[in-house]
Formats: structure tokens, C-alpha cells, sequence
């Protein structure tokens, strides 16, 4: 990849954003080549192009046959999942690149940016999978009303952050350049090589965000006009909160067990001291029983608030998930308590429901639970509900949401399922309005979007969006009514009617000015409004009503929907394609979601996996170790044959540079056919640095622990960058560990997972030494003592050089011999090839079968007491029998 950038434009919180991938074939032969981009949950594809050698393939968004939709959704969806780009945001093309010839991936989308807790969130995914010679994501925002504020956070993985509160948020990242005035703002972010690689040395850098807020002059709104569409922006402030009357249902049965359940109940802790005195509340935990702590709601008190937290605590994981049952209680009990109290004051009745899983116990059927739910709740209580991990039935809660007022998130398996709960709560903890109608003169706006909203929260924003008949208006009349507190709120206002120019950066229309932002602004939301719609719809004739309308809108604004396809199509004039002349792109998604699938044209056979090459020097394996020697050129290997349990010394130079590494192995049985009886791997590497600081670093298949000026956890699963006192760290995910000290020393640890692991298969770690550059002269340790040495060759074949490190000549004897002179050792040794780097490259070496004249020492000699042992005196391993050293 030569070049990956993003632009976006913001105009009036509309976004077009165009990504731009570049890639160069060096090879001598045809290469496959994957372009990858995660975009946002909510936003549509407008375009793609691709570009290959001197054809070209535009896209074209067409009707998508109705009887294909449920078939395309389901296979879409596995095949994402298969992939593993776990979520609903990945687009992926593929595609032959001709030797030494280039590509270029174009693609667009819009999205309307929302407004959480007094804030617009635009993010960018800067994830091409490798280090990038020229890299640019450019952010530019024009808002009429003026920037109130703006800020830039570090590169995250907002699909794992989403809203906790506790946020990292340090600033900008290097190179990051902000330009601003009152109503305008530029942000640059272009980092080099060098900059990306401290990022993340697999080219996965996360999410690059930009938030801003804008001023609010009016009370009534923004309303903001321009060739005949009109947008209303509406985000009250300064309001005393509604009291609220709120159940929390929490899953508990078997499949909450663990980090779910323990992260869910610590946020519900935090959730209760949020509530205000004038708020009621109550908890309901449910399995296949429903157990009620109160059987009616309690006012906010400390001693409430303190038996609610122990009524918490004491929950536990069993059983199935009555997701009826326990949704019928909540709302039982929310409208006994409206019922029964001559409420005055105007409140809100929500219900904020939580589950992993899909029903298995009392009513199982979508549709019944459905119904139950809305005639339950006779639209006077909301329903928030949050599914975590990969096998909740998401759309049932989607469902449940958009019928009864509320809203839904989506918690990933490897998220923090805690911080998320309370970053969606957050966004619904403040109600200012409820009962929010917005009206227009009739005769003056027409296909204006929704205009009643059930509840209005703090921090939030309310989008209309319509045409004006007569586009000459000078002033059009704003009326709202909602109801706040003990008040009934009535405003009304003539705005004044601003003319503004077109321009914004989408699809052009036949080539000449960009489109009118608020047009598609107003077909961007009447699109998604129709696709809720469907979704909720229960009659078929006005489903399939509906699906025309979405479709007709979604075709001629070119959006990707479930309900549209887009056929990548030879351009005029370019040579004919080997492949086919076209291939389809399609939606895979139910409304509200968006999910975006990539074209299956030429697939890539394997994806793309970034694994760094770094020396051959190392441990890996069985485990099988590889000394390069740079100055005679020679690469030396041999084997170790240790117990399960024993923890080997792997570079000793604790005196030295400070550093020192010890790999703890773990047993398994031998393949069936083989001579060995059992097997070793390295289950642990850990590392301890002393200079200038003490930090440990210790390393699983599974977790990092990094320990020093404070203690961070990170799991393998997820790409991570951490640092701590001269030691900094870069987790690819389910890949390597990349270690650097100093800047001097290098170490790369690599993971090797199964999915299905065979009985003599274990997940382990490999240890290379990428720079051993910082390590001293006194170095040690199997692999340490070798790094400052040199080494010869001698009684090699006549036609192989000492130096050389081709393939010897065969021998009619069988194998090549020689004897290697290093470090005052005269070894015998044989030709030998190995594969290193998960079997990627294939090592010619000099093979030592008895590791014992090879090494300073016997094998109890290499023990090291601990894993954080630095003791590198020879002969103080703990004591041991008779030495096993290298027979294989």
C-alpha cells in the first residue's frame, strides 16, 4: 500500500467522507490485493470505484430483488463473521493486481453526525494493515451556527469505547495540525512511517475522532434553508431534569457468568448513585425465574441505594432467559406505580433492559414478545435495551426499542460491557422534555421527517428535515410544544430564513456543482425512517409499501441499502476485464444497522496477516532455537528438550543492559507416529528490565501484564500500545507482541492460537530477537550468550564456502557435514532446514544435534527459579537430576 486517505467534510453536521487506497505490485507475478474499511454503524455507501491496471469499474446502486433480501442477509453476515471483522461496519473489496502494475480503491459515504451527551463524534477508521509511506486523514467542519467547541482524541477503538466515562481522552496525536476560526475547522492528521509504527507497528491505529459542539443562540432551534430543503436542529438546554421512573432488568442466567456479570453489576453500583432524590426506581434479575428485589418502585434514598447494591451483589449466573417475563414485570410495576400515585409532577417511565443471550424460557416467539411488550406498555414507557456479546438475538432488542420509544446498543464480546452500560446510560440519565411535537404551516412544508419525539435528553439533539413550497420564504413559522416538569411548554417563533450556497463534496450530479448538503440531509433521514418503519411494521401490505418508498429514495439519493444493490460495472473505453464485466456489492443489513458487505469478485485466499520479519534468532516451537550469525554469514539451530514446568533462561544481561528473559514451558503429548514421547512449548514468556526503572512485562496466549509505574492488563485479543519506564509495547491482535527497551533492544514475541486444538496441539508463544544492539558483552542465556560472538565453519563440502549459506551439494553419504568452531566449542554439525515465523519462512541452518557441546553450560544450568529470575551465575538453577540436552 503506497498511499491511504480519508477526507471528510462536514457541512451542518452532514458528513461526506472518501477513502482513497493506493497499492504497488513489486512482484514478478499477479498478486491478490484486499482493501478493507470499517465505516460507521449509522452511514450509507454512496460510491466505490476500483481501479486495476487500466481498467476500470465504477458502481452503481440498483433496485435489489425483493424475494433475495433474507438469503443475501444471512449469508453476508456469516461470511463477515468468518472473516473475523466481528460487528456490522466492514466493507472489503478484493482484487488481482497485474505484476508490477497498481490499484486504487475509491469509496465514499455520508453519514449525519448525532449529538451524545453535548457533543458530535466524527470517526474515522485508520486501519490499512500495515505501515504506510504516505498517510493523510483530513477533517474538515463548516457550521453555519459557529464551533462552541473542538477537540481531538487519540487514535481508539471506539467499537470497544463507546461511552465509558473513563476515557483516555490525552490529546491529539503527533502530527496533528488544527487550523479554526469561528465557523470553520481543518484538522490534518499525517503521520510518517515512523510516527504510525508507535501507533501500532501493524498499521491498525484505531479510530481517529474529531468532537465539536456548535453555539445555540435560540430555544426554539437552528433552522437552517438552502434551494428548498430546510433542516431543524433542536437541542434545548438550561431545562430542569424530569423526574424519571426507571426498572434496570438485568440478565442473569448461565451464559452471564464471569466478566459480564462482575463488569455489569459494578456499573449498575455507579448507575444508582447518578439517580437524583426526585427519580424512582426498582431491579429485576432474571433467568428462567424473575426475581423482583422491590414489588413496587422505591424513592431515591441512601439506605435505598445502599439494599439495591447488596440486592445487586448477591446475584448469581444460572439458568435460561425468560426475556418475556421479566419485560411484563418491569412494565407491571412501572404503570401500578403511575397508576396508583396522583403523580403532579410530569416524569418518565423507562425501562433500561440488559441481556447476552436470546429466549429460551416461558414465551420464546419474536413476534409474540413483540406484541406483548406494546400492548403492555400503551407507548407510555420506553424500553433502552443493550445486548452484549455475539449471541444475543440483537434483533429482538432492536425491535423492542424502536417500538417503544427507546434506543439500543450493541455491547462486542471483548468489550468492557460495564463502561458501555454506563456511557449508554449517561445519554439518558437527564430528561428535559417529554411529549416533544414540532409543527410547520402545512401549506408552507411539505414531507417534512418525524416530528413527535417521546422524550428529549440532555446533551442530545432533535433532526427535522423537509422542502419548502415556496423556496422565495423569507421567515417560517416554528411552533413546539412538550412538556417539562409541572409545565406544558408552548413555543413559538418566526425564524428567519437565511439563503446559503450549495457545494457540498458528494456525488456529483452530471459532473457539475456537489449536491445541496441539506438534501441529502432530509433523503438521508427519510430513508432511515422508512427502513425503522418496515422493521416495526407487522402488516405485510404496508411493509411491502414501505420497502417500494425506501427503496425508490435510497436508489435515486444512491444509498446502499438492505433494500439496494451496487453493481461495479466496466467503464466505457477501458479493456475487457479477465473476470467477469460486473459484481455485486450489496447491504447485508435489517434497517437501522447498516451493515455493509464488500463485492465477491476475486477473493483473497488468505487475509492479509501482519506479522513482522524480524532476525531469525530465536525460540520457538518444540522448542527449537536458531542463532544468525551476521558476520560469517552462518545460522546456527538446535533443539532443547525441557519438562513441563521448567522455566529456561533466554537472554541473561541483567548486569549489563538491565534486561533478562525467561520462557516457561508447558507439556503436551507427541503427534501419534512420532519418537518423542511428549512435547514442550513456551506457555509464558516474561521480560524483566531493572535500567533506568524496574518494570515487568509478562506475556500469555491470552493476556499482557505489564507492571511498573502501574499495573495494565491488556488481552491478546485486541491491538493495544503501552508503555511504562523506558519499556514500550505494541499488541497486535491475536498476532505478536512487538517489546523495544530503550530503543536499543527488540524483542518480537509471537502467538500461535488454535481454534480447534488437536490433543497434542497447545496454544504457545515463539521469542525472537528482532535488535540485541543495547544488550552487553557479558550477555547470556540460551539464546543470549550467542549474540555477541563469532562463528566458522570447517570441513564443509568442497563447493560450499564457509561463509555461504546456500543449500550445500548432496552428499552420497546422506546429509552435509561440518564442525563448527564458536566460542572455543568444536561442534559437529549437519545441513538442516527449518521453518520459523508460524512456518512463513523457511530457515536453511547448520543443525548442532548435541546441544551440549554447543552451549556454555548443561541444561540445569539454563533454569531459572521464577519466571522474574535475573540470576545469571551458572550452576544456581534450582537443583535437578541428570540433564536432558538436545537429542532429537
Amino acid at each position: 500500500m503506497t498511499e491511504f486517505s480519508v477526507k471528510s467534510t462536514i457541512i451542518s453536521r452532514y458528513a461526506f467522507t472518501t477513502v482513497s487506497c493506493r497499492m504497488l505490485n513489486r512482484a514478478s507475478e499477479d498478486q491478490d490485493a484486499e482493501f478493507l474499511m470499517h465505516i460507521p454503524a449509522s452511514a450509507f455507501i454512496t460510491n466505490f470505484t476500483m481501479l486495476v491496471g487500466d481498467k476500470v469499474f465504477q458502481g452503481e446502486i440498483t433496485e435489489r430483488e425483493k424475494e433475495n433480501g433474507d438469503k443475501v442477509k444471512e449469508k453476508r453476515n456469516k461470511t463477515a463473521e468468518d472473516n473475523g471483522e466481528k460487528g456490522p461496519d466492514a466493507f472489503r473489496a478484493s482484487a488481482v493486481i497485474p505484476s508490477k502494475g497498481k490499484a486504487v480503491f475509491l469509496l465514499s459515504y455520508e453519514e449525519l453526525l448525532h449529538r451524545r451527551l453535548g457533543k458530535y463524534e466524527h470517526v474515522v477508521s485508520v486501519r490499512p494493515q500495515q505501515l504506510v509511506g504516505r498517510l493523510t486523514v483530513e477533517v474538515n467542519i463548516l457550521e453555519r451556527a459557529g464551533l462552541s467547541s473542538l477537540e481531538v482524541l487519540p487514535p481508539q477503538d471506539t467499537r470497544q469505547r463507546h461511552g465509558g466515562r473513563a476515557e483516555d481522552d490525552t490529546g491529539p496525536p503527533p502530527s496533528t495540525v488544527i487550523n479554526q476560526n469561528e465557523t470553520f475547522a481543518k484538522v490534518l492528521f499525517k503521520p510518517s512511517v515512523v510516527q504510525q509504527a508507535k501507533i501500532a507497528q501493524n498499521g491498525i491505529l484505531g479510530d481517529f475522532i474529531v468532537r465539536y459542539d456548535v453555539n445555540r443562540a435560540q430555544s426554539i432551534g437552528d433552522v437552517q434553508v438552502l434551494d428548498g430543503y430546510f433542516v431543524h436542529y433542536f437541542a434545548p438546554r438550561d431545562l430542569p431534569p424530569l423526574p424519571k421512573n426507571v426498572v434496570f432488568v438485568l440478565d442473569s442466567s448461565a451464559s452471564m457468568v464471569g466478566a459480564k456479570l462482575r463488569q455489569t453489576k459494578d456499573a449498575l453500583f455507579t448507575i444508582l448513585h447518578d439517580l437524583r432524590p426526585q427519580d424512582r426506581f426498582s431491579i429485576i434479575g432474571f433467568s428462567n425465574r424473575i426475581k423482583v428485589w422491590k414489588d413496587h418502585l422505591v424513592a431515591v434514598t441512601p439506605d435505598s441505594i445502599r439494599d439495591g447494591k447488596v440486592y445487586i451483589h448477591h446475584m448469581s449466573p444460572t439458568g435460561g432467559t425468560d426475556i418475556n417475563g421479566a419485560l411484563q414485570t418491569a412494565i407491571r410495576l412501572l404503570s401500578s406505580y403511575v397508576a396508583r400515585n396522583d403523580i403532579e409532577e410530569r416524569s418518565v417511565s423507562l425501562v433500561v433492559f440488559l441481556t447476552d443471550g436470546k429466549p429460551t424460557v416461558g414465551e420464546t416467539s419474536t413476534a409474540r414478545i413483540l406484541n406483548n411488550t406494546k400492548a403492555a406498555t400503551r407507548g407510555r414507557v420506553c424500553v433502552f435495551t443493550i445486548g452484549i456479546g455475539d449471541d444475543v438475538d440483537f434483533r429482538l432488542l432492536e425491535k423492542l426499542s424502536l417500538e417503544n420509544c427507546g434506543l439500543t446498543r450493541r455491547v462486542r464480546e471483548e468489550a468492557d460491557a460495564g463502561a458501555q452500560l454506563v456511557g449508554f446510560y449517561d445519554e439518558i440519565r437527564t430528561p428535559l422534555l417529554s411529549d416533544i411535537r414540532i409543527g410547520y404551516p402545512p401549506g408552507l412544508v411539505q414531507q417534512a421527517t418525524r416530528t413527535f419525539f417521546p422524550n428529549y435528553f440532555n446533551g442530545s439533539e432533535i433532526v427535522i428535515a423537509g422542502k419548502l413550497v415556496d423556496r422565495q420564504l423569507d421567515r417560517l413559522r416554528v411552533e413546539v410544544t412538550a412538556s417539562n416538569s409541572k409545565k406544558f411548554v408552548v413555543l413559538k417563533t418566526d425564524v428567519p430564513v437565511e439563503p446559503q450556497r450549495a457545494g457540498g463534496p458528494g456525488p456529483e450530479d452530471n459532473g457539475t456543482a456537489g449536491p445541496n448538503p441539506l438534501e441529502r440531509l432530509w433523503s438521508y433521514l427519510t430513508v432511515r425512517e422508512l427502513l425503522s418503519s418496515w422493521l416495526q411494521s407487522g402488516d405485510g401490505r404496508e411493509k411491502e409499501r414501505l420497502r417500494q418508498q425506501a427503496q425508490a429514495l435510497a436508489v435515486n439519493s444512491r444509498f446502499l441499502t438492505p433494500f439496494t444493490r451496487m453493481r461495479l460495472k466496466k467503464a466505457p473505453g477501458t479493456r475487457q476485464p479477465q473476470r467477469a464485466d460486473a459484481v455485486d456489492v450489496s447491504a447485508a443489513t435489517g434497517p437501522g444497522t447498516a451493515v455493509q458487505s464488500p463485492p465477491p469478485g476475486p477473493a483473497l485466499e488468505k487475509p492479509h496477516d501482519p506479522r513482522i520479519k524480524v532476525s531469525r534468532t530465536s525460540a520457538d516451537g518444540d522448542p527449537h532455537f536458531v542463532v544468525d550469525f551476521p558476520t560469517s554469514g552462518l545460522t546456527v539451530c538446535f533443539n532443547v528438550d525441557g519438562q513441563p514446568g521448567d522455566i529456561l533462561r533466554l537472554v541473561s544481561d541483567h548486569a549489563g543492559s538491565g534486561v533478562t528473559v525467561n520462557g516457561q514451558l508447558v507439556g503436551a503429548p507427541a503427534p501419534p507416529g512420532g519418537h518423542k514421547k511428549q512435547r514442550t512449548y513456551f506457555q509464558t514468556i516474561t521480560i524483566l528490565v531493572t535500567k533506568p526503572a524496574r518494570s515487568y512485562l509478562e506475556v500469555t496466549p491470552r493476556r499482557v501484564i505489564l507492571d511498573g509505574e502501574d499495573r495494565r492488563v491488556l488481552p491478546c485479543n485486541q491491538s493495544a500500545v503501552a508503555g511504562s519506564r523506558g519499556l514500550e509495547l505494541s499488541v497486535s491482535a491475536n498476532a505478536n507482541v512487538t517489546v523495544t527497551i530503550q530503543g536499543t533492544i527488540a524483542f518480537v514475541i509471537l502467538m500461535h492460537l488454535y481454534k480447534k486444538p488437536a490433543a497434542y496441539q497447545r496454544d504457545h508463544l515463539g521469542f525472537y530477537i528482532a535488535s540485541g544492539g543495547g544488550l552487553s558483552g557479558s550477555c547470556h542465556g540460551l539464546l543470549g550468550q550467542f549474540l555477541n560472538q563469532e562463528a566458522r565453519l570447517t570441513g564443509a563440502p568442497a563447493r560450499l564456502s564457509p561463509s555461504s549459506t546456500g543449500p550445500p551439494p548432496p552428499q552420497a553419504g546422506g546429509a552435509s557435514a561440518a564442525t563448527l568452531q564458536v566460542a572455543g566449542h568444536q561442534v559437529p554439525v549437519v545441513w538442516k532446514q527449518r521453518r520459523i515465523y508460524n512456518g512463513e519462512e523457511q530457515v536453511d541452518c547448520w543443525f548442532a544435534r548435541s546441544a551440549g557441546q554447543l552451549l556454555d553450560g548443561a541444561y540445569e544450568d539454563y533454569l531459572a527459579a521464577h519466571p522474574f529470575d535475573a540470576d545469571t551465575v551458572l550452576g544456581l538453577g534450582r537443583p535437578r537430576g541428570p540433564a536432558v540436552v538436545a537429542l532429537t
